[in-house]
């Protein structure tokens, strides 16, 4: 009766603790190594990937102003 107690109540929770823990750790590992493997590729196959947008675009500030008509 108390082993069955103790296996329902300490040791599943901590392998599932850390069966979680596990999960979290590779999953950020991974993030990492991808975000480096890119920045590790040649010039020409990093220029095939895409960038995340700098923000909105703002033709206001792109645009040159019309000349004026003498």
């Amino acid at each position: 009766m108390i082993l069955q107690a103790m296996l329902a109540f300490v040791v599943l929770p901590a392998l599932g603790l850390a069966l979680v823990l596990g999960l979290v750790y590779s999953a950020a590992r991974l993030w990492r190594s991808v975000r480096r493997g890119v920045a590790s590729l040649p010039r020409w196959v990093r220029s095939l990937t895409v960038e995340p947008s700098r923000g909105a675009f703002n033709d206001s500030r792109d645009v040159w102003s019309m000349p004026t008509e003498d």
